[in-house]
């Protein structure tokens, strides 16, 4: 009996070392694998390369007017309200003229006396005088400068005004553009010309087309940063009538946009120790590190412009930053983030429309 519990006893210790050393066996297995996952293929196409610079933006008037009284006077009448639709030349505000018409009547009559009685010169001084008194009397009718509407009406009936003092302001909401400031490491990217998708996320990510048509020559200093002011301008269309000044917006600039043509991320690509740049192909069951030419580079892929063709596979270090942008940007977290709001870090394949 006690051999016979001896031999239970041992098949027992026998067995739990086979279970240890098949675990530890499956452990090394996994490690080996989670080594060779570190690098990945990219099969080489052709598609498009679509590259933007992102910044918040804001709605702004082509036109916006402080009215102001070109004479003294004392207010008659207030013809408009705040919110009120004008068109260039509709009077705003009337001043009491009468003091303004008989100085116009003396210097009528004083002008026709000259022409009767007085030298060339004389007369020219009597004409100048008669224009000065026709102006000023106009000029108790303050008028609109433009089409638009009435934000704000800033005198009463009844109230003295001096000259340049302003009486109301008006901001044509029909014509509008958008501006924006961009970070200096994206300055250098931008173009007079390019186009740009402007998105509305308060009005239900309602999307317009622009055109950049002003980016600033000088920087400026914004919450910490080197910025540069930049305008785009935007058609506004049927639809879009809620497109006013004052609405935050996204403005995305297109700065590339090119189409067949082959990339890949940006960190496949390899600083070659002699000079240019190297991408590791793989060819059957080996891999060489082939020259290439590089075209554009955006912040998650570059363009190849010889040394790849399409279908071939490219084998890339997931943990190796690009020696080509000194960090890899497209696996960069922080650039990310600032990209992509969410969190989520994508697959370098979306920039390629794939």
């Amino acid at each position: 009996m006690k051999n016979r519990g001896k031999s239970w006893m041992m098949f027992v210790v026998i067995a739990v070392l086979l279970l240890v050393t098949m675990g530890c066996s499956k452990v090394q297995e996994a490690n080996q694998k989670e080594t060779q996952s570190t690098t990945y293929e990219y099969t080489v196409r052709k598609g498009p390369l679509i590259e933007t610079v992102d910044v918040s933006g804001q709605v702004v008037a082509d036109e916006s007017y402080e009215v102001k009284s070109l004479v003294s006077g004392i207010v008659k009448e207030v013809y408009v309200e705040e919110g009120d639709k004008v068109k260039a030349g509709d009077v705003l505000v009337e001043l009491e003229d009468e003091d303004y018409q008989l100085n116009y009547l003396r210097a009528l009559q004083n002008y026709e006396l000259a022409k009767a009685e007085g030298s060339e010169l004389f007369i020219k001084q009597r004409e100048l005088e008669l224009a000065i008194a026709s102006r000023n009397l106009e000029r108790t009718k303050i008028r609109s400068p433009i089409d638009g509407v009435v934000i704000s009406v800033e005198v009463k009936k009844g109230e003295p005004v001096g000259s340049s003092r302003v009486v109301a302001q008006i901001v044509n909401v029909d014509s509008v553009h958008v501006e924006g400031a961009v970070d200096e490491v994206d300055y250098g990217k931008l173009e007079v010309g390019q186009r740009a998708v402007i998105t509305l996320e308060n009005l239900s990510n309602m999307k317009a087309i622009g055109t950049l048509s002003y980016v600033s020559s000088v920087a400026r200093t914004s919450g910490g940063l080197t910025v540069f002011p930049i305008k785009v301008d935007i058609q506004k269309r049927s639809g879009m009538e809620k497109v006013v000044p004052g609405l935050s917006c996204d403005i995305s600039v297109m700065v590339v946009n090119k189409t067949d043509v082959i990339t890949v991320p940006v960190n496949a690509i390899l600083r070659d120790p002699k000079g240019g740049y190297v991408v590791k192909v793989k060819s059957g069951e080996e891999i060489e590190e082939r020259p290439v030419e590089v075209g554009y580079v955006g912040d998650f892929v570059a363009e190849i412009t010889s040394g790849l063709e399409e279908g071939e596979i490219v084998v890339i270090d997931k943990n190796a930053a690009s020696s080509f942008l000194q960090g890899g940007l497209n696996w960069d977290r922080q650039k990310l983030l600032q990209k992509f709001p969410s969190g989520s870090a994508p697959n370098p394949m979306k920039f390629l429309g794939r």
